[in-house]
């Protein structure tokens, strides 16, 4: 633990607190989703309903509701409410004025029961926090979204136990790996200019921004857990974690169809990012999805690219992949580039509850070996929620990754290591045990960088708890 907070730590604590403490007269309105994606969807109407907790004075004497008649029918005066839904109405008559909170925490305890660096356990989690505010419901002006993440983490992980290059738990890179720390990683402000084109700046946290695109990967906190499942592993070098940026985005419906966003090289999860903002350079990134139906059921290819300006070498620390300097002296690189596909669809669908679905998505990325780690990598993942009706909010996935190194990084670090190409597979079940609690159990199978290491199976318990 550090002695001592940096100043933007310090105030998320501040604001985590009094989050905390808002949240016991705010809850979130049924079937908001949990995290950023509602900030795409601004023009998205919520429960206009102010109904607050029913009166509970006029109980009876066994507790249900008082019934008296009257000349217009028999009323009934009050109930026995649960604090959880006395609190959920009040949440929703706060989101119908603008304002939406909401908080997760989620436990991790994962180890690594053969093979990879070091076999052993840790328990650790993080908590994440999302404010929401809606200029037009606030009554200031129509179209802007503010959206809030605060995060934070403590506790132990094994991504270092594991395998390197292929974080096996990428929840607990933020908002600082391998620390305690609480910080805000995102605060992004979007404006509407129509109903179909944003701009939009501030402060973006990459997994929030992924998510907002495809929602399925579940930022790590539900779905897959390995970061090469979650994202493209070859955008590793020309996407931080959290960064400074600006752009434009375009939606087809509710859906982002493409976008260009230009940002800071620099990874900022726990400053302001304004210091030397821009020194090493920008990232310019530019993206378009294509929409389609295979049999009536919905799909969609994304073509996309990133460059940077900025000078690299490949073993230069970044946070998504945890790649540590080594000490190593080569001539640093101009430029950097990956290029991206990405390919999702339905499978299958409940034609009467459209949240039971089988669905693929698979990931493609080409990057710059003279700057990345990576060469290539790919993933593809098959996921299924509500496949039991007797479980409708049940899921499950499996999925194959594989990556592929540089042949510079190999060759610059084959004095300490010998290293190939990394290959794994992923397997969860996320159990809904209440509307509030969901527990995960995931297997991990994986071929790791350090060829003089066994192949890696890593298992672990996650259990998410949210209002």
């Amino acid at each position: 633990m550090k002695s001592s907070w940096p100043a933007t730590s310090r105030c998320a604590c501040v604001f985590s607190l009094a989050a905390i403490l808002f949240s016991t007269t705010l809850i979130q309105a049924e079937g908001l989703p949990r995290d950023i994606e509602l900030a795409s969807n601004w023009d998205e109407t919520l429960s206009e309903s102010d109904e607050v907790a029913a009166d509970t004075t006029l109980l009876d004497e066994t507790g249900n509701c008082h019934c008296e008649s009257s000349g217009d029918g028999c009323h009934c005066y009050g109930g026995r409410t649960s604090l959880m839904d006395s609190l959920t109405r009040r949440m929703e008559a706060m989101a119908a004025r603008g304002i939406v909170y909401d908080v997760e925490a989620t436990q991790f305890y994962q180890g690594v029961t053969s093979g990879g660096i070091e076999r052993e356990f840790e328990y650790g989690g993080k908590v994440d926090q999302f404010l929401i505010l809606d200029s037009d419901k606030l009554g200031l002006w129509d179209g802007m979204t503010m959206t809030m993440h605060a995060e934070t983490r403590f506790g132990q992980d094994v991504n270092l136990e594991a395998v390197g290059l292929s974080p096996v738990n990428v929840a607990m890179l933020y908002p600082k790996f391998n620390e305690h720390d609480t910080a805000i990683t995102g605060l992004t402000f979007a404006q509407a200019l129509d109903e179909d084109l944003q701009i939009t700046f501030g402060k973006f946290n990459a997994l929030d921004l992924f998510y907002m695109l495809y929602p399925q990967t579940g930022r790590g906190v539900n779905g897959f857990m390995n970061a090469s499942m979650v994202v493209p592993i070859s955008v590793a070098r020309v996407v931080p974690l959290s960064f400074m940026g600006a752009g434009a985005l375009k939606l087809h419906g509710k859906q982002v169809q493409s976008g260009v966003l230009v940002y800071d090289t620099q990874n900022v999860p726990t400053t302001s990012g304004f210091d030397d903002m821009f020194d090493n350079g920008a990232n310019i990134l530019g993206f378009y999805r294509f929409f389609t139906e295979l049999g009536g059921l919905p799909g969609s290819h994304l073509f996309g690219g990133i460059w940077s300006t900025g000078e690299f070498v490949s073993f230069d620390p970044i946070g998504l992949a945890i790649v540590p300097g080594q000490g190593l002296v080569v001539d640093r690189q101009s430029g950097a580039y990956t290029l991206l596909y990405i390919f999702e669809q339905t499978l299958w669908a409940d034609c009467c509850n459209k949240n039971r679905n089988i669905s693929v998505l698979s990931q493609w990325g080409l990057a710059d070996d003279d700057t990345s780690p990576f060469d290539w990598s790919c993933n593809v993942g098959i996921q299924a929620t509500g496949f039991s009706r007797s479980r409708p909010d049940d899921s499950i996935g499996i999925g194959y990754f594989h990556t592929g190194l540089g042949d510079n990084f190999k060759q610059q670090l084959a004095p300490l290591f010998d290293l190939q190409d990394i290959d794994g597979v992923e397997v969860y079940y996320n159990a809904a045990l209440a509307k509030c609690f969901h527990l995960t159990a995931d297997l991990q199978v994986i071929d790791p960088a350090d060829a003089s290491n066994d192949t890696a199976v890593v298992v672990g318990l996650r259990g998410t708890v949210g209002l």
